[in-house]
């Protein structure tokens, strides 16, 4: 590559760089995320308000059809995965409205002139002790739909962790 093409691409990645820059003053002002307590998306409040439920499950639940649909699975097969999606559906939302509960609680008790942080911290801990039930209930719904599922099916499973795994 001569010199002159060098300098040609250094002039073209930096007024590209520029343009970024100015786009991103215009966008969120000369302070732009920085300079202030939250990044706005936080709506002010400290937290995010994060996606709904229905949104969450709906992703999941999508992307779960996908593979699903692969798999071709035969009648039974199709309702034990129905009953399963609906699980889904429900765990998601319960999750979700404790954790809404849970951001209100401690928004509260910050805004206090004198929040605990003791009582925060304690609270925090015993949320953090529901985590392993959340996890090992979904790996039961995975066990349960593996199960019921063929040879050639659970084969088909197995190769894509294995895909996923080591690319």
């Amino acid at each position: 590559m001569t010199r002159k093409k060098k300098i040609v691409i250094g002039a073209l990645v930096l007024s590209l760089a520029f343009a970024a820059g100015i786009g991103a003053v215009a966008v969120r002002g000369l302070n732009g995320a920085w300079g202030k307590a939250f990044h706005p998306g936080f709506h002010r409040t400290g937290f995010h308000h994060g996606p709904h439920a229905e949104d969450v499950a709906d992703f999941l639940i999508w992307k779960m059809d996908k593979h699903m649909k692969e798999l071709n699975l035969n009648e039974p097969q199709k309702q034990e995965y129905e009953k399963a999606k609906e699980g889904i559906r429900k765990s998601i939302a319960d999750v979700v409205s404790r954790r809404m509960e849970f951001h209100g609680i401690v928004r509260d008790e910050m805004n206090r002139e004198n929040p605990d942080v003791n009582a925060l911290a304690s609270l925090v801990k015993e949320r953090a002790n529901h985590i392993p039930d959340m996890v090992s209930k979904h790996i039961d719904l995975f066990l349960n739909l593996y199960n019921m599922l063929d040879e050639d099916q659970k084969a088909r499973v197995i190769d894509m962790f294995r895909s996923r795994m080591y690319p």
